[in-house]
């Protein structure tokens, strides 16, 4: 290992460090502003989860999307969501990504590929595999990212999902 890779190794590590603690402090504020009343609707936070959004959307591209579930704030600031816009949308804010009005289970930013959260169990699974599919056909090397927690293992998307995708050689990536 030279001396620039190990420089440029611990850059890489620090911004990794620095978007978990992002996320953990921001999703701190959030259950405090929960508790007060200031966050409209559920706030469902990824508190002890940051590295694995970290560790997953730190390797994607701008063109790779990310579709997740009720617990997806993490998921959005490591794919580049501003805390700011984070924030306003639980807020009930103009600002927000959902204009205020999608709030905890529902934030979208295509611009970054945040393609959805959702409070239903498992729809994200089969909503990557359209993804999946959409860049095989255009070609455009993208890869589709499914976020989802153990309840979506007992749901028929889950299943459907995974052999749709394996069938399909789809460019998909399941994170449970």
């Amino acid at each position: 290992m030279t001396t620039s890779t190990a420089a440029s190794d611990i850059d890489i590590l620090l911004d990794r460090f620095r978007a978990m603690l992002v996320i953990r402090l921001t999703e701190e504020e959030l259950a405090r502003s929960h508790t007060r009343g200031l966050v409209h609707g559920a706030c469902h936070t990824y508190v002890g989860q940051e590295a694995v959004a970290v560790g997953v959307c730190g390797h994607l591209s701008k063109s790779d999307t990310v579709f997740s579930t009720h617990r997806g704030h993490g998921h959005a600031l490591a794919k580049g969501m501003p805390p700011a816009d984070l924030c306003a949308e639980l807020f009930g804010r103009a600002a927000g990504c959902s204009r205020g009005r999608g709030g905890s289970m529902h934030l979208f930013a295509p611009e970054i590929g945040m393609m959805g959260t959702s409070g239903i169990v498992g729809p994200c699974i089969l909503q990557a595999c359209g993804a999946g599919y959409a860049a095989k056909l255009q070609k455009t090397g993208a890869v589709a990212v499914a976020f989802f927690g153990d309840g979506a293992v007992n749901n028929a998307a889950f299943h459907e999902g995974l052999n749709m995708a394996a069938i399909w050689k789809l460019p998909v990536l399941f994170v449970c």
